[in-house]
């Protein structure tokens, strides 16, 4: 993801944005997909790294062991403008490079995917579909081409409503792990300090509480209300729960949501649907720091995604362990 002031995080799981960009600037640009684990590995299958020819890169294929390695390989077969499969680890030429437990991974080096290509997925995504690279090639002596197909889910959103320090502090959490995010608040002073210190930001102000603006909510979508003034949540509560949003979070004791579902009840809420509520949001309680509760909020969504996630595996044969939707799981599709 690129930062506000231009500059593209490091460790991210989504590097194709990178990519695109540097061959429209003209330079040429390997991506390095895991496509074969031996043993344990801290990244998926599918991970993926994007180098370019002046030696920038983003994402990552270990717990930091391999990437500089990577790198220099990268840079390699860019100069040469050949594709290579290169194995890490055990039984690998590189022997001064070894990974934990004896294991070993394989990482396709591609120099030849079109910008075209790459262009069609990054725009499906932005258009919030689901995308698919196929990575040729070939392993041991053998001449048989083979293909991983890498699977692209949109990014994950996360709309964020309320007001207040901890409104904020899940903003800019959220936004250093990679989310796309969104925050809706009546409050100026909420909203004009977000957009100091992450003037990029999506910020939509809410002008009354009986009145919603039109909200783009998917499957790929968290939603957490954090308002101490209920009656700011109740018509967008109401929006969510009709939504495939696969998390609904809402701040406040279990005697104010008790409340909260008898309003949504009379204002015409399926009653079945008030069980999609996390209330109180977040993954413990207790806090009292907006850190604490910004934390607690965004470590329950992680843990749904990834509840979602080794369902996905357990249930999906042959595919990696990126490849399956969220909505598969938590919107019943």
């Amino acid at each position: 993801m690129k930062g506000f002031n231009g500059t593209w995080e490091k460790f991210e799981d989504y590097v194709l944005d990178f990519a695109n960009e540097r061959q429209r600037e003209g330079s040429r640009v390997a991506i390095v997909t895991l496509v074969h684990v031996e043993g344990s590995s801290p990244r998926a299958l599918g991970a993926q790294m994007a180098v370019c020819e002046t030696g920038e890169w983003t994402g990552y294929l270990s717990g930091g062991c391999i990437e500089r390695a990577v790198v220099a390989e990268a840079l390699d077969a860019i100069e040469l403008g050949e594709n290579r499969l290169v194995r890490y680890g055990r039984g690998s030429k590189y022997l001064d490079i070894q990974l934990p437990c004896g294991s070993a991974i394989e990482l396709m080096f591609d120099v030849t995917a079109s910008p075209l290509e790459l262009e069609t997925i990054d725009s499906r995504l932005r258009d919030r579909s689901a995308a698919i690279m196929r990575v040729p090639f070939v392993r041991g002596t053998g001449t048989e081409a083979r293909t991983f197909k890498r699977t692209y889910l949109p990014r994950i959103r996360l709309i964020v409503a309320g007001v207040g320090p901890a409104a904020i502090q899940l903003c800019k959490f959220a936004r250093l792990s990679g989310y796309e995010v969104i925050l809706y608040s009546p409050d100026q002073p909420t909203c004009g300090e977000l957009l100091r210190t992450e003037p990029a930001m999506q910020v939509v102000p809410l002008t009354t509480p009986n009145r919603t603006p039109s909200i783009n909510v998917d499957c790929y979508t968290a939603v957490a209300l954090l308002f101490h003034d209920h009656e700011w949540e109740t018509q967008l509560l109401h929006l969510f729960l009709a939504s495939e949003a696969f998390y609904i979070g809402a701040m406040g004791s279990r005697r104010t949501h008790e409340r909260r579902c008898e309003r949504l009840v009379r204002l015409g809420t399926n009653p079945m649907q008030l069980d999609r509520i996390s209330a109180p949001a977040g993954l413990f309680s207790g806090g009292k720091s907006a850190s604490v509760i910004a934390g607690s909020v965004l470590a329950e969504i992680m843990h749904v995604q990834q509840l979602a996630q080794c369902h996905a595996d357990a249930t999906t044969t042959g595919s990696h362990a990126e490849s399956g939707p969220i909505r598969h799981v938590l919107c019943g599709t």
